[in-house]
Formats: structure tokens, C-alpha cells, sequence
């Protein structure tokens, strides 16, 4: 058969992902968008965290039960309520003055980018995303500190970010065929 067009062929281990599948890595270009944007200006645009929070709950809910969701905030921010009121306690053990000394050393938008990540993950899930995030915070404030010899405040929705980017990044692997 000359001059035949040939057919295709169809290879079966060859499928498309499916819409779960790039679930996983939905919040991760709001999210990147904020790192940026808190590394160099120290300040996180609203506009990108209200898609971010849109993506992580769009993506919680579609990829969860309701009262798996449910169960995760309440257990993560009960955990970050504890977190932030050790620190709280610290500062005000620390520096005895009346000024609102929280405010000074962690800004709203860490707060709320951690708040927000608390549909997605169960609580182990989210002390390791927090515990990666902190000590790669602390990491980087160091080097500068030693190499540089420059005072700097920490990133912390960067150093979030990048640890939520890798931990989504390895759930979207796992989730191919």
C-alpha cells in the first residue's frame, strides 16, 4: 500500500493527567508570585492572596471531604494559635514594654498566608511544611548575617512558599501513573 497514510499508534501506558492530578498544583503559582514579592519588598500583594487562599481552598475541597477540610483547619490553627501565643509570651517576657512588640517581629501577611494553608494538609503534614519553612527562614537569615554582615528580617511567606512548592511538587508526582 503505497501512498497510505499510516494509522496511529496507540500507546497505552500513555494517558492524560486528570484534573485531580493538577490539583495539586494549583496554589503553587499564586503562591511562587508571593515569595517573590515578599523576598524583595517584604510585603505581599492582597490581590495574590486572595487567589492564593481561592486555589488552596478550591483545591482542598475538591481533592478532600468537607469534614476532612473541616478537621484540618481546626487542628492547624489551633496549632498556630499556640505557636503564636508562645511567641506572644516570649516577646512579652522578653522586652517587658507595653508596645505592641508582635506586630514588630511577624507581619499580618505571614499570618495569613499560614492561616490559609491550613485546608490543605493534616496536622504532621503541616508541622513539617511549618518546621521546613522556619528552619530554611532561619538558614537564610544567618548566611546573610555571616556572610554579608548585614542585619536582615526573614522572608517567612518565601521560605513557605518554596517549602509548599516542593511538598505539592512531590504529591503531584506521586499522583501520576
Amino acid at each position: 500500500m503505497a501512498g497510505a497514510i499510516p494509522a496511529p499508534v496507540e500507546n497505552e501506558s500513555f494517558s492524560l493527567m486528570t484534573w485531580s492530578q493538577i490539583l495539586h498544583l494549583l496554589p503553587v503559582v499564586p503562591a511562587l508570585s508571593l515569595a517573590a514579592s515578599d523576598f524583595r519588598h517584604r510585603s505581599i500583594p492582597i490581590g495574590w492572596l486572595i487567589a492564593f487562599g481561592s486555589c488552596v481552598l478550591s483545591t482542598s475541597m475538591l481533592l478532600l471531604p468537607v469534614r476532612t477540610v473541616l478537621y484540618n483547619v481546626l487542628t492547624n490553627i489551633l496549632l498556630l494559635c499556640w505557636l503564636f501565643g508562645g511567641v506572644w509570651v516570649y516577646l512579652r517576657l522578653r522586652y517587658r514594654r507595653q508596645a505592641n512588640l508582635f506586630r514588630q517581629y511577624i507581619g499580618s501577611g505571614d499570618v495569613w498566608f499560614a492561616l490559609l494553608l491550613t485546608p490543605l494538609f493534616a496536622l504532621p503534614a503541616y508541622i513539617v511544611l511549618l518546621l521546613s519553612g522556619f528552619a530554611s527562614g532561619l538558614f537564610y537569615w544567618t548566611a546573610v548575617r555571616i556572610v554579608f554582615r548585614k542585619e536582615t528580617t526573614i522572608p517567612l511567606v518565601t521560605f513557605l512558599s518554596l517549602s509548599l512548592t516542593v511538598c505539592l511538587s512531590y504529591r503531584f508526582y506521586l499522583s501520576l501513573p
